[in-house]
């Protein structure tokens, strides 16, 4: 057998071969195209009175949103039936550290990287600390993210320390939502499609296929319970009427509400679904028949 040429470790967009991928390039594109108006914005000084907090808050929330597509991955390879999408969960998760990264950056150049005065606020803003830990835990999937860390550590050890992104998932979240403060539509649809993501994985836990119908049944669901939820804090926080809140959860008057993020997810996975299974129809498939989906 002929020896294939490992391609140069920047070129991204190419597979194991050396060839061009156009599933690897979707994922680098999606993962570097956020930055382009960012970048824009930076070179006509455009981001208001406080420069830094606004690229802070877009790089954070960037960080976050790749974090929900490389979930995403996992279900998407179960209801398309294309394991090959692997490779793209990959590239989607480093982009992840990368935003990260450049998140925590940010904040460190707005106390003119005085690590003392870094020091001091990480401790003294309880969620500074926690999306530190969450940087942290992102730091360890990174640096084992690459075919010679899976060798090293070994199939089953890798996936253990790769369910790590469930705890980063949970911290992100908190994260967000105390720097939110009193404006939290982003942080509630954002972890609405999180908990959907999370459903999405039940299914094959106990031997089910995950298909279109069941897809769009848990999206229903999550919906449900975000309304629900998001009601019942804002009752008991502020008294206001429950009824009323849950009315407003499901009519247009005050425009979309967070809790139809997962619906809107929800839908787009089952229509691919469906769109795969119409192009190219196939057997039912066993729980063993695609394998284990890692995170």
């Amino acid at each position: 057998m002929a020896a294939t040429t490992s391609p140069h470790p920047l070129a991204l967009w190419r597979d194991r071969a050396g060839a061009f991928s156009g599933l690897r390039a979707v994922a680098l594109a999606l993962a570097v195209l956020p930055a382009l108006p960012l970048l824009w914005r930076i070179g006509v000084a455009d981001l208001g009175p406080r420069p830094l907090t606004e690229i802070s808050h877009v790089t954070g929330l960037w960080a976050i949103r790749l974090l929900a597509a490389t979930m995403a991955i996992t279900p998407l390879i179960e209801i398309l039936r294309q394991p090959r999408l692997a490779a793209a969960r990959r590239i989607l998760g480093v982009s992840v550290f990368v935003w990260m990264v450049a998140h925590f950056v940010v904040f460190v150049a707005d106390k003119s990287f005085d690590l003392g005065v870094v020091a001091h606020e990480l401790f003294a803003r309880i969620y500074l600390l926690i999306g530190t830990a969450a940087l942290l835990m992102l730091v360890a999937l990174a640096a084992t993210s690459t075919d010679s860390a899976v060798r090293k550590l070994g199939a089953q050890r890798w996936k253990r320390l790769h369910r790590l992104v469930y705890a980063i998932v949970l911290l992100g979240l908190v994260h967000f939502f105390m720097q939110s403060k009193l404006d939290v539509t982003e942080p509630t649809a954002m972890a609405g499609i999180f908990a959907l993501l999370g459903f999405l994985r039940l299914p094959r836990r106990f031997g089910r296929v995950l298909t279109p119908t069941l897809t769009l049944g848990l999206a229903v669901a999550t919906t449900a319970l975000v309304a629900l939820i998001e009601a019942g804090y804002y009752a008991i926080a502020m008294g206001a009427p429950f009824g009323a809140l849950i009315s407003a959860d499901f009519s247009l008057e005050l425009g979309i509400r967070p809790c139809w993020a997962p619906m809107a997810v929800g839908v787009t996975l089952a229509i691919s679904g469906l769109v795969a299974r119409a192009r190219k129809p196939q057997p039912r498939e066993t729980k063993t028949s695609l394998g284990r989906a890692s995170t």
